[in-house]
């Protein structure tokens, strides 16, 4: 029997593509003898994987959250000491990567998104192991330093075409959209005299919760109910987004309009409740409070959460970030809006508001298009 080596350098809440690999391991699981390589934390995801069978541990946590462990450290201004321990993570878990994988001598070596390439993709040309790249956002780089990554594996998946065409064209690249396990009884029960609308995700600027609830005041619906689902993942320390929600709550009286649930491990039977999911992402922003600045972008590929919500045949407003253009392509589907703006919000919302019985996603369509046996053979096909 073949082996894979995956090392998992996540660990925290499921989200997108945590989502991805808990499919993927049992796909490979079936074929191959898998050793899975995790940082030992007690968190939703770290738990999840060890369900799979005993793991590996990535030692080290300490030197690995002095870089990885409070935020989004390329977006904060860093310091010598910075720079000092990112050169130390990678050294150190790039050697790492290359013991265990001279000694495992797998067939196949499987990481993704840019922390795992850079912790441990860089010496394996090194060693006969075929090495698998999961990229699932667009590269933040140069086309020249993009291609110099890419150069350090053999393949590399992308889950939309709008990310493959993010790239420099090279063979290699493969899209294999995600595929989930979105076979369900769908039960609607809407709430008269109620619009119940609803944000998943993680509670950072990027993910664009804050032009949702600018938006409510323009919404021609006379009891808004806005449930959010998410927690929030990290205080940047240009921007107290946590601070920042609470002041647009405040100031704009949405304090009976909005309903934070906190994270939630199963939430498609809660959107199926929703008459609209909202997806905020913003493209290119910045954001102003207490006289501190930050830009913002998202890190989208193929949003699971709206793959789920029309799943269940609830539409949606979705921001145009990488992938949504290959998911929402009815027009029962919902609306495409350009940029996360408070009145492109509104206006989108109130027109499916308008004109309710023209969105109705048909839920067939979407289940058909990302399904785990379509994903599972592409799969298959690319680690053979």
């Amino acid at each position: 029997m073949k082996k894979v080596v995956i090392f998992e350098f996540f660990t925290g809440n499921i989200a997108g593509a945590q989502k991805v690999t808990l499919n993927i391991i049992p796909m490979l699981k079936k074929t191959y003898d898998v050793v899975i390589f995790q940082r030992q934390n007690n968190t939703l995801y770290s738990d999840t994987v060890k369900e799979f069978g005993e793991t590996k541990r990535i030692p080290c946590e300490s030197l690995f959250t002095k870089v990885f462990g409070t935020g989004r450290f390329e977006g904060t201004k860093k310091t010598l000491m910075d720079k000092i321990y990112f050169i130390l993570n990678v050294l150190f878990f790039n050697v790492f990567s290359l013991f265990h994988v001279i000694k495992e001598k797998p067939d196949y070596t499987y990481t993704y998104d840019p922390r795992g390439f850079v912790l441990s993709c860089l010496l394996l040309k090194l060693t006969k192991t075929k090495v698998i790249w999961h990229l699932h956002s667009k590269l933040s780089c140069s086309d020249k330093i993009s291609k110099i990554m890419m150069s350090f594996v053999d393949e590399i998946i992308v889950p939309s075409q709008n990310i493959k065409d993010s790239l420099p064209a090279d063979d290699k690249v493969k899209v294999i959209y995600n595929g989930f396990d979105l076979k369900r009884e769908i039960a609607k029960n809407p709430v008269a005299d109620e619009l119940n609308l609803s944000f998943v995700g993680s509670l950072v600027a990027h993910k664009g919760l804050h032009n949702i609830l600018l938006a409510l005041k323009d919404i021609d619906h006379s009891n808004v109910k806005l449930h959010v689902y998410g927690s929030y993942a990290h205080s940047n320390p240009l921007l107290n987004y946590e601070d920042y929600i609470s002041s647009i709550i405040s100031e704009n009286a949405l304090q009976d309009k909005v309903i934070f649930h906190g994270w939630c491990s199963n939430v498609i039977p809660e959107i199926m409740k929703s008459d609209l999911l909202i997806f905020p992402s913003v493209i290119n922003q910045t954001l102003s409070f207490k006289g501190e600045t930050m830009k913002v972008n998202s890190s989208e590929a193929l949003p699971t959460i709206v793959i789920e919500a029309l799943s269940v045949e609830t539409p949606v407003v979705a921001v145009n970030t990488p992938g949504i253009s290959e998911i929402v392509v009815e027009k029962s589907d919902g609306i495409i809006i350009d940029e996360s703006e408070p009145s492109l919000i509104a206006n989108a919302v109130n027109e499916i508001i308008a004109n309710q019985k023209s969105y109705c996603p048909d839920s067939k369509l979407i289940i058909n298009k990302f399904s785990l046996e379509e994903m599972q053979q592409h799969i298959y096909d690319t680690f053979n």
